[in-house]
């Protein structure tokens, strides 16, 4: 078995490199982590308070929740390396577009709801389907090694904007962000497989290559159906267990720092201590991914997802000192690392990978939409009660709530 094991990576590193380079620029992450850097230069030019600014996300995070719908549909449809080439081109124009006109505040909404909807066929869909097909055995390392790739993104997206933010020149920042995919489509158009290439056939490519449509495809993999899925118990349970943990990483990653200044931190302390945030994203990511293949995954889940409770409850009654809130600021990364790990393991041994881009797309895109909320509620609930009390309780039963579910989906199914 330890030479099986081993010869899922030797056979399919090359897979795993070709995805990650898609998380790397997938409009899923790269819209997210570019606009903090450029959210200042925004403010200024277009005349928006960074409050107001913040509606940027909750507008991205509604293209994701159609954009991941519309990846599942044409990878179902057509083929994986036909919606990815196509979206990969649309994606990088869009940015172009957004370095190229004139901006005004309902147009910079627009743009950022375009962006992963034109950029579908690079959302996390595509490419945890390539890595599901081609590991078994060691799925849950190879999902966290292909998701790290978020981690990688977040530290090299301000580097690249480093240049132009701040200047009379920040507008070319989104030309920058538009070179990014094409890089990826000269890699994925030299190295995807040509052809009908569907799920199928992305896990063996020994399979007969001249099977056409996407009942055949489906039936060559093991699963129930889309429609069988949507009927589970299992489905709606990650589903709403996951909303309410986003809902709570979401509001944490984008009020840690003024929440910290609040408690009394300098702002330079409080971005110090932010920046824990990224590497303990990327531990969760390889802490998850590891344990999945070695224990049953819900309970993984519930472990890793129990965190942010722990790391509000910090936040709201320990004193301002730095290790402290580094600690509670690490588990809150630590279960963003791990939450796109678990969804996509759950989904693959749930329901199988006979429909499972169109699953994954219509988990993670409700998962965005209900998580992309966040802002709009969080927003009037804090300027209210002056505090972050309010918002930490909550965070602290809903992420609770939401890591008990994953205790009840019971044990995996097993296809023929």
């Amino acid at each position: 078995m330890s030479n099986s094991k081993h010869s899922e990576f030797r056979d399919g590193w090359t897979t795993l490199l070709i995805a990650l380079s898609g998380v790397v620029t997938s409009a899923h992450f790269l819209p997210l982590y570019s606009f903090g850097p450029m959210a200042p230069d925004l403010s200024r030019a277009l005349d928006i308070p960074l409050g107001e600014l913040q509606r940027c996300i909750t507008f991205n995070f509604a293209g994701i929740a159609v954009g991941s719908q519309l990846a599942g549909w044409l990878i179902d449809r057509f083929s994986l390396r036909y919606a990815t080439l196509c979206s990969l081109v649309l994606y990088a124009i869009t940015y172009i577009m957004m370095g190229s006109v004139p901006l005004s505040q309902n147009l910079l909404y627009a743009f950022y709801f375009l962006l992963p909807i034109a950029g579908s066929g690079t959302l996390l869909v595509t490419w945890t389907t390539i890595v599901c097909a081609k590991f078994e055995r060691q799925r849950g390392i190879a999902l966290a090694i292909l998701l790290s790739g978020s981690g990688l993104v977040s530290t090299v997206a301000p580097l690249l904007l480093a240049s132009y933010v701040g200047t009379p020149d920040w507008q070319q920042g989104f030309f920058v962000m538009g070179i990014l995919p094409l890089a990826t489509l000269m890699v994925c158009f030299l190295a995807l497989p040509a052809g009908n290439t569907n799920l199928s056939q992305c896990g063996d490519p020994s399979r007969d290559s001249a099977t056409t449509g996407a009942d055949e495809a489906s039936k060559q993999v093991s699963g129930v159906s889309y429609q069988e899925t949507l009927r589970t118990r299992q489905f709606w349970t990650i589903t709403i267990a996951l909303i309410l943990i986003v809902f709570v990483i979401v509001s944490m990653i984008t009020n840690i720092v003024p929440m910290l200044v609040q408690k009394g931190l300098s702002q330079s302390d409080a971005t110090l201590v932010f920046s824990a945030f990224g590497l303990a994203l990327v531990a969760g990511r390889l802490g998850a991914g590891f344990l999945l293949d070695q224990f049953w995954g819900p309970f993984i889940a519930f472990c890793a997802l129990m965190l942010p409770s722990f790391g509000c409850i910090l936040f709201l009654v320990a004193p301002p000192h730095v290790a402290l809130m580094v600690l509670a600021t690490v588990l809150v990364g630590l279960a963003a690392g791990a939450e796109f790990d678990i969804l996509a393991y759950l989904v693959s041994r749930y329901f199988g990978l006979r429909s499972y881009a169109k699953v994954f797309g219509t988990v993670s895109g409700t998962v965005a939409l209900g998580s992309g909320m966040s802002p709009l509620l969080f927003g009037p609930l804090i300027d209210g009660a002056g505090n972050y009390d309010s918002l930490l309780f909550i965070c602290i039963g809903l992420a609770a709530v939401g890591a008990s579910l994953f205790l009840t989906l019971g044990p995996y199914a097993k296809f023929e």
